[in-house]
């Protein structure tokens, strides 16, 4: 798996291709490789107002072998439950609100 650090704002971002069940940190970009099959993404457990993490399927197999996010204990937006990627060539990213609402999409 490699890394690559670069910056967005003033936050720096750490890029990952993942292929299988993995603990997310703050300021990562994840490239999901579904293609071997489905995994699971596991949220920060402790996340700050402001943190955030971006989801992009690399592959476009999504919809064959899904990637589910757990939230690990906070909302994704405002929903205490999991979030199910099924959709190919998805890309999204969250920012996490705070305890109220959790983790919430952002931009287009």
């Amino acid at each position: 798996m490699g890394r690559q650090v670069s910056s967005f704002g003033t936050e720096s971002v750490t890029n990952r291709t993942l292929t299988a069940t993995t603990t997310l940190n703050a300021g990562e970009r994840i490239f999901a490789n579904s293609t071997s099959g489905a995994f699971t993404l596991t949220l920060p457990g402790s996340p700050v107002e402001g943190d955030t993490i971006q989801i992009i399927d690399v592959a476009g197999t999504f919809s064959l072998n899904n990637v589910t996010v757990d939230r690990n204990g906070s909302k994704i937006q405002n929903l205490s439950e999991n979030l199910i990627l099924n959709l190919d060539n998805t890309a999204i990213t969250m920012i996490f609100s705070g305890a109220t609402f959790g983790w919430v999409f952002v931009g287009p």
